[in-house]
């Protein structure tokens, strides 16, 4: 009877774990990896990661729909510029059918140049999908072709697994943000503030993101001057130059 090496009975009793890409530095200094283009100017790139924040009724659907068409029509949307179209898949959380119906007929004049798909609740037979679900991500990824920018209107109904004041807990959906991002896909979430102006829940959400922007009421607000709101970046990890700035915006 041959004797058994240590090394075989590891291989018996461990179950084979994944691999790591591990790579020199010098040689990774020499790949030729493909550059970050721009999706919607100056501060939505390729494979980036990004959040809008505001309070209830500030105007985060209006905005997130308003660079959703921006970036499949190739029309300028609040100053920012699309570099060409590309596909959006946008994920409503809780918009009643016939309510974003009447948005999208409103915002749509121009021709779309690359696909614009939506999933929304009231057309679906199961419940929305669970971006802290990995059998839900699994879910959507069939449905991830020619799209280039994924809408998540908004975390709290589309992460629902989820403890918003964990931290720990928001890793299931940053394991899926991640993979988003290698796959050469870029997601920006929509999100509540909370009653003092923050994001709402753990701060770890801002960990992985590029940029993060905030709405805001004007000092002045009255209710009589309608959907007004400030644009404020918070967070611009591809350089500040011109992006920490705030502009009023009437929808």
């Amino acid at each position: 009877m041959e004797p058994c090496h240590i090394s075989q009975f590891l291989e018996k009793a461990v179950p084979k774990l994944p691999s790591l890409q591990i790579t020199d530095v010098k040689d990774f200094i020499q790949m030729k990896l493909p550059p970050r283009e721009t999706i919607l100017s100056p501060w939505l790139p390729t494979q980036g990661l990004a959040m809008i924040y505001a309070p209830r009724g500030v105007g985060k659907t209006h905005i997130a729909l308003g660079i959703a068409y921006a970036v499949a029509s190739n029309t300028p949307f609040l100053g920012w510029q699309p570099m060409r179209a590309r596909g959006v898949l946008y994920l409503d959380g809780e918009m009643p059918a016939a309510l974003m119906q009447e948005r999208l007929s409103a915002l749509i004049k121009t021709e779309l140049l690359a696909p614009f798909k939506l999933i929304t609740p009231d057309l679906q037979k199961n419940a929305m999908p669970d971006l802290a679900s990995y059998k839900d991500q699994a879910i959507l990824e069939l449905y991830l072709k020619d799209i280039d920018l994924i809408i998540v209107d908004n975390i709290s109904t589309l992460c629902r697994h989820t403890k918003e004041n964990e931290a720990d807990a928001w890793i299931p959906v940053q394991d899926w943000v991640l993979n988003m991002r290698a796959s050469g896909k870029s997601v920006l979430f929509i999100h509540h503030a909370d009653k003092g102006g923050n994001q709402r829940g753990t701060s770890r959400r801002e960990d992985i993101l590029d940029t993060v922007i905030v709405l805001k009421r004007p000092e002045n607000y009255k209710a009589k001057d309608g959907a007004v709101f400030e644009i404020h970046f918070e967070k611009a990890r591809e350089g500040t130059a011109g992006l920490r700035y705030k502009e009023t915006t009437q929808r």
